[in-house]
């Protein structure tokens, strides 16, 4: 009698442990699809009708116009998923478009990296996922038009981790603002989005500003102001890169910083 229910048990563990490691194996192929279709995105020509001030920041920078279809970086650094939260750390790898308006960010969250989640816009699509042991479902919004903005914001803000992008993405729109001002846009209709960016004294990307992003708690989206800053720039090859950035929500007149991270390597991939 025993015998059995020891053996039912174990039969039980064994599906169980089965099923997470199919969902979790699911769940990765579907993100390695969306880095593989970034990874191998067909570049164009450099683009020539960018703004002097646009060249410039992009020369500052060290952008390239070469072959390059993507950039790649892993970071790691804190997280707080809502307001008086712990701090949960985090290890992440990211890819994003040169040519195309892309990302897919994958991050491990501790303790022993048990909630991975994924964060993306590929193809117009922007996603959130967050899955227990890969597995699963703890929330998922996709493709919904505050979803899809959503992400598009962040591809935007994230122009300093990806330099290439400002030479290379045509759907990038640029407006000089003033000497320490300046703004890109993209997206049509409802899935537009624009994101500020000012300049430190050295002519580098040091805060950026969305009016509006959208911010989903408890199942309800509430459209917040959004900004982030980024320092401690270095040399990682050609590029001169932020090491450190932040993130935040304004929240009822308070700054909500959720997200805080290192930028721990970063290399170009070409087609």
């Amino acid at each position: 009698m025993i015998a059995k229910m020891v053996f039912g048990i174990a039969l039980i563990v064994i599906i169980l442990v089965g099923s997470v490691l199919y969902l979790r194996h699911k769940f990765n192929a579907r993100l390695d699809h969306i880095e593989t279709a970034i990874r191998t995105q067909k570049n164009g020509l450099p683009r020539s009708n960018l703004p002097p001030e646009i060249v410039a920041l992009a020369q500052r920078i060290g952008a390239r116009s070469d072959a390059a279809s993507s950039g790649e970086f892993d970071q790691s650094g804190t997280m707080w998923m809502s307001r008086g939260a712990e701090a949960t750390s985090f290890s992440a790898y990211q890819i994003v478009g040169v040519s195309t308006s892309a990302f897919a960010w994958r991050a491990a969250l501790y303790p022993l990296g048990a909630v991975l989640v994924a964060d993306y816009f590929s193809e117009g699509t922007g996603g959130l996922e967050v899955k227990l042991f890969g597995a699963i479902p703890l929330a998922r919004m996709v493709g919904t038009p505050g979803m899809n903005q959503g992400e598009m914001l962040r591809y935007l803000a994230e122009i300093p981790w990806n330099p290439d992008a400002i030479l290379m993405n045509e759907l990038l729109d640029w407006t000089v603002v003033d000497s320490q001002t300046i703004k890109v846009a993209s997206g049509v209709g409802e899935d537009r989005g624009e994101i500020t960016f000012n300049l430190n004294a050295d002519g580098l990307i040091d805060r950026m500003s969305a009016p509006s992003r959208p911010y989903a708690d408890k199942g309800r989206t509430t459209a917040l102001p959004w900004h982030g800053r980024f320092w401690d720039y270095q040399k990682i090859g050609e590029r001169l890169l932020p090491l450190q950035g932040e993130v935040a929500w304004v929240m009822e007149g308070d700054e909500f910083v959720y997200w805080r991270g290192r930028l721990l390597n970063w290399k170009s991939r070409g087609n």
